[in-house]
């Protein structure tokens, strides 16, 4: 059978993240996340390991769903979610959130699980009260350390976005050179791994070969679960800018934003954070456009 170098690097990565799975058991907390509204970098500087929490292809049901039924797919999905293995060690679950559907889940992952699930409020609209929102992050932040005994190192912090700030240079640079496959940058969105480590795996990747003939194509939207972009390779297409939350949005680079640690955060996870949710569309729209360039 030929060898799928898209399917390949899916593979490889994964067999990545399973080895440093198994070297950190027992000896760091895992902490979920929801949305892309919550940093990372501050789960790390925690000394947690940040988990994100996706769709899954995986179908989980146990007959009965509290969240209510004309709730976004993905809400509906979280709490059966919980019963993967992949969730099954989490310690405690955070997200930042503008969405009331977010709210109602967070809410229910809190009636059912015996770890702490903890949400922050996010402006729908840009440039609102930026004082109360920042210190809700950081307030959520502290409860969460607080519920795990966790304490944040400073040190860390700062080279936890120095080094996801190259993570996204480089994300962005072999995009543009057709080196990542938009399933792998699904994988990438919600790695576990260092961004150190995700860096050593993508410095080495080549441009992948694409058919001629393959139509390209635009993801716009939320969270998918994946299948998506196979079921397009599958019949002959390909996906050459993805802006759904687990595509190219996640490693957006944002210019002029300030230095001090926490503002910084805020300001890129949050305020200036590209959702189909947020008001106006515009930003969104810009960013759209400099991606269709980038994958014509």
């Amino acid at each position: 059978m030929k060898s799928n170098p898209r399917q390949n690097q899916v593979k490889d990565f994964t067999g990545l993240e399973s080895e440093y799975l198994e070297s950190i058991e027992g000896r760091r907390s895992l902490v979920g996340y929801l949305c892309m509204r919550t940093p990372v970098e501050l789960i790390e500087a925690y000394g947690a390991v940040p988990i994100r929490i996706v769709s899954s292809q995986v179908a989980v049901s146990s007959g009965f769903n509290p969240i209510r039924n004309d709730a976004c797919s993905f809400c509906k999905q979280v709490p059966e979610l919980m019963k993967l293995d992949s969730y099954k060690y989490l310690s405690g679950i955070i997200a930042g959130s503008c969405c009331d559907q977010m709210r109602r889940t967070v809410d229910v992952l809190n009636e059912t699980l015996d770890i702490p699930a903890i949400i922050y409020s996010a402006p729908r609209t840009y440039g609102q009260n930026a004082s109360f929102f920042l210190n809700e992050m950081k307030a959520a932040f502290a409860k969460l350390a607080d519920s795990l005994r966790l304490t944040i190192d400073e040190n860390e912090l700062h080279k936890a976005i120095k080094s996801r700030k190259q993570l996204r240079k480089l994300v962005n640079q072999k995009r543009y050179d057709g080196a990542i496959s938009a399933p792998l940058i699904h994988k990438l969105a919600g790695s576990c791994l260092p961004a150190e480590k995700i860096i050593e795996f993508l410095t080495g990747l080549k441009p992948l070969p694409v058919n001629s003939d393959s139509v390209r194509l635009m993801l716009f939207g939320s969270i998918p679960s994946g299948k998506e972009i196979l079921l397009i390779e599958e019949v002959g297409g390909y996906v050459a800018v993805d802006l759904t939350c687990l595509g190219d949005r996640v490693f957006e680079i944002k210019q002029n934003l300030p230095e001090e640690p926490f503002e910084f955060l805020y300001k890129h996870y949050i305020e200036h954070n590209n959702c189909p949710h947020r008001r106006s569309y515009a930003p969104l729209i810009d960013y759209a456009k400099q991606q269709i360039k980038r994958g014509a």
